[in-house]
């Protein structure tokens, strides 16, 4: 599935004072290679050796300013590396595996710029507040990214080289505007224990941006995107600015989204994930590590696979790594 939120929430995640400016480097890594339809692996795709095998880095260079002491405006500047293997096969019965190969789509992705609002002052909550976000997504990476693709031709019966669309999941961006609403809340339950959850939520109203997917007839769809995280963090040594989290996760493309129509091809689904996490936070220093490991995952059906019919399958990843840097100034 499509990496399309980079970080964990781009609203903030502690107070900063007014007129100050926040400076952020954060990296996720995901190598999806388990194929779901509905909730039931497909075991015998990584049997067979046909699964398609998904690499996607995403590098955020993100720049914050304190407006006043409640709000913040935040703009995410996202790259993406990625690659997609994946296999080819003949068009007899048996439909005998050829051989594999890979696509690749490297670039800047969808830039975002967000304001967030602290709901209570936050010199008099020190230990518990809500902030709720409101910004816009950019269609400013590319979203008919092409790379050569190998084919069976069943008239020669030999492989063949085609230029095509890379496949939807690898694409930098979708081409369409988006809207981000985003929550964030804390509170301070013990001395050095916190309970927190996050919300994040894109919603693009256009139903495609025209991209055929492959070499068509269908475009690919313009789908919204989640994510929710709800856990605790437990500062186990103050001095040091360390603390430990523990959260639960979940992130995925809605089969319909909450504006506009939802045709066009999508591989909507989620996974829940458990993620354990280490945060550092000291002298204007911010870094962070965390390793979501998913439980349980599930590829609903789009509303192209009711209209037909069918039920698609997704790749999904077991792991991802999430790492960030950041300072204020």
């Amino acid at each position: 599935m499509a990496a399309r939120i980079s970080a964990p929430s781009l609203g903030a995640a502690s107070y900063q004072p007014a007129g100050t400016w926040t400076g952020a480097i954060s990296y996720r890594w995901q190598r999806s290679d388990r194929h779901f339809v509905g909730d039931e692996e497909q075991e015998e795709r990584e049997a067979e050796g046909s699964q398609v095998i998904n690499n996607i880095s995403v590098l955020d260079l993100s720049v914050g300013y304190a407006i006043s002491k409640r709000v913040t405006a935040t703009l995410s500047i996202p790259f993406q590396f990625a690659t997609r293997s994946q296999v080819v096969r003949s068009n007899d019965a048996a439909r005998t595996i050829l051989t594999r190969f890979q696509t690749e789509a490297i670039g800047l992705s969808d830039m975002k710029l967000l304001g967030t609002s602290w709901l209570l002052d936050p010199e008099q909550n020190k230990k518990q507040n809500i902030s709720v976000g409101l910004g816009v997504k950019f269609p400013t990476g590319e979203k008919d990214a092409r790379d050569t693709f190998q084919v069976y031709d069943p008239t020669t019966k030999q492989i063949i080289a085609q230029e095509r669309n890379v496949d939807q999941s690898i694409q930098p961006g979708d081409g369409a505007w988006g809207i981000i609403f985003d929550v964030y809340m804390f509170k301070e339950v013990i001395p050095n224990l916190n309970l927190f959850a996050a919300a994040t939520y894109i919603a693009e109203p256009e139903e495609d941006a025209g991209v055929l997917n492959g070499l068509g007839p269908t475009k690919m769809s313009t789908a919204d995107s989640y994510l929710f995280r709800a856990g605790a963090g437990w500062t186990f040594l103050p001095k040091q600015g360390l603390t430990l989290t523990l959260s639960a996760r979940m992130e995925g493309t809605p089969v319909e989204d909450i504006f506009g129509d939802s045709g066009g091809f999508r591989r909507p689904g989620f996974a829940i994930s458990i993620e354990p996490g280490l945060v550092y936070s000291k002298n204007r220093w911010t870094a962070s590590l965390s390793a979501p490991v998913a439980l349980y995952r599930n590829r609903e059906r789009s509303v192209i696979d009711e209209q037909t019919g069918r039920h698609g399958d997704a790749a999904f990843a077991d792991f991802m790594i999430l790492v960030s840097v950041g300072r204020s100034f």
